[in-house]
C-alpha cells in the first residue's frame, strides 16, 4: 500500500533490492504527491516491465484508447480497467487473474531461456567432432615438434620447434575459450563489437570449413558498438555459419560482412551478413525457415536453429533477413543496433 506515486516506485524499489518481485498492483488515477497513477505505472515498468496492473478510477477521466496510446502496443495484454465503486470480489478476482498470467509468463520466460541454452549446446555439439579432430591435429604437431625439439642440439632449430609447440598451444586455449563462450548460459548485455563473437564462431568451425573445400573471405569493417549478451550473439553467429557449410556440400565461398547500416525503418547500427555459395532455398520452403521445429535436414537438424536465432536477435531490438537464389546460394543479414552508450 502505498498513498502517492513516489512511494509506490520507493516501495517497488524496496521489493526488487530484496529480491523479490511485485507481479502487479492497482493505481488509482488520482494520487497524492506530483504523479498520477498512469505516471507511477511507467515508472514501475520502466524498472519492471512484466508488471501487471488495474488503472482504478472513479472520475472515466481516462479513456481505454488513451491509456492504451500511453502505454503502448507492447503492453495492451498487461493492463486492466477498473470503475469505481467496485466490490472486494471483483478486486480479489483481478488480483488472482494477473498473477496467475505474471506466473504463467515467467515460466514461458523460463522455457524460452531452456530452449536457448539446449540449441546453443546442440550448436556446440555439432562442431565438436570437428574440434575433436583439430585437438588431434594439435596434439600431433605438440609431440611431434616437442619430439624434435629433444633430440635436437642447436639451439636455433630448439627455438624454431617450440615456436610451433607455442603456436598450437595458443590456438588450442582459442577453441577452449570459444567453446566456454558459447556453453556459458548466464545472460550478460554488454556494450561490445560482433567482431570477436564472430570470430568466436569461425574459430570453432574452421575444421569443418577446411574439410568441405570451403574458402571463408572475410570483410570486416570500421563498426558502431552494440549492446548484446555476447554468448547468444554468438550463437545465432555459429548457426548460421553451420547452415551454410550444410548448404554447400561441395564446397565454395564463404563470405561474412560486417558494416555499419539502417535498419529497415532507419535506425543506426551494425550488419552482420553471412552468404554461401550453395544450394538455395526453395520458394516453397522460405516462409517456413523461422517457423519453430521445422526442418528440411532431417535428422541433421533439430529445426530450432533459425526460430531460437530470430527469438535471440528480437530481443536485442534487432532484425533478421535472408535473400536467397535455387542454386546460387543464400545470405542471412542479422542487423543489431548501435549502442546509445558510451
Amino acid at each position: 500500500l502505498a498513498p502517492s506515486g513516489e512511494k509506490a516506485v520507493e516501495l517497488v524499489k524496496a521489493e526488487m533490492a530484496a529480491g523479490r518481485r511485485v507481479a502487479a498492483g492497482f493505481f488509482d488515477v488520482k494520487l497524492e504527491g506530483g504523479m498520477d497513477g498512469l505516471a507511477t505505472i511507467q515508472a514501475i515498468k520502466a524498472m519492471d516491465k512484466d508488471l501487471r496492473c488495474v488503472v482504478v478510477t472513479a472520475y472515466q477521466d481516462r479513456s481505454v484508447e488513451e491509456i492504451h496510446r500511453l502505454f503502448g502496443e507492447e503492453f495492451k495484454d498487461h493492463w486492466d480497467f477498473l470503475n469505481k465503486p467496485f466490490t472486494q470480489g471483483e478486486i480479489v478476482q483481478k488480483a488472482r487473474q494477473m498473477v496467475g498470467a505474471w506466473n504463467r509468463n515467467l515460466q514461458l520466460q523460463m522455457m524460452n531461456q531452456q530452449l536457448v541454452r539446449s540449441e546453443r549446446l546442440a550448436g556446440v555439439g555439432q562442431v565438436a567432432r570437428g574440434v575433436g579432430h583439430e585437438f588431434g591435429n594439435i596434439l600431433l604437431r605438440i609431440v611431434g615438434k616437442t619430439d624434435l625439439a629433444l633430440m635436437e642440439s642447436d639451439a636455433d632449430k630448439i627455438k624454431e620447434h617450440l615456436k610451433v609447440v607455442m603456436t598450437a598451444a595458443e590456438r588450442a586455449s582459442v577453441i577452449v575459450r570459444n567453446l566456454q563462450s558459447f556453453s556459458r548460459t548466464e545472460p550478460h548485455l554488454q556494450v561490445a563489437s560482433v567482431n570477436a563473437p564472430m570470430d568466436e564462431a569461425l574459430s570453432l568451425i574452421n575444421h569443418e570449413l577446411t574439410k568441405s573445400s570451403i574458402q571463408l573471405e572475410k570483410d570486416f569493417k570500421p563498426v558502431h558498438k552494440v549492446k548484446i549478451d555476447t554468448g547468444t550473439i554468438g550463437q545465432v553467429f555459429l548457426n548460421l555459419l553451420i547452415n551454410a557449410t550444410h548448404a554447400m556440400p561441395k564446397g565454395g565461398k564463404l563470405k561474412v560482412t560486417i558494416e555499419n547500416a539502417e535498419s529497415s525503418d532507419k535506425r543506426p547500427g551494425v550488419a552482420i551478413r553471412v552468404a554461401d555459395a550453395g544450394v538455395g532455398i526453395p520458394a516453397e520452403v522460405l516462409p517456413r525457415i523461422f517457423e519453430f521445429a521445422f526442418t528440411t535436414k532431417g535428422d541433421r537438424g533439430s529445426g530450432l536453429g533459425l526460430s531460437v536465432s530470430k527469438e535471440i536477435v528480437e530481443a536485442h531490438a534487432g532484425q533478421i533477413h535472408v535473400k536467397t537464389e535455387v542454386g546460387r546460394g543464400t545470405e542471412f543479414t542479422v542487423w543489431l543496433p548501435k549502442s546509445t552508450e558510451s
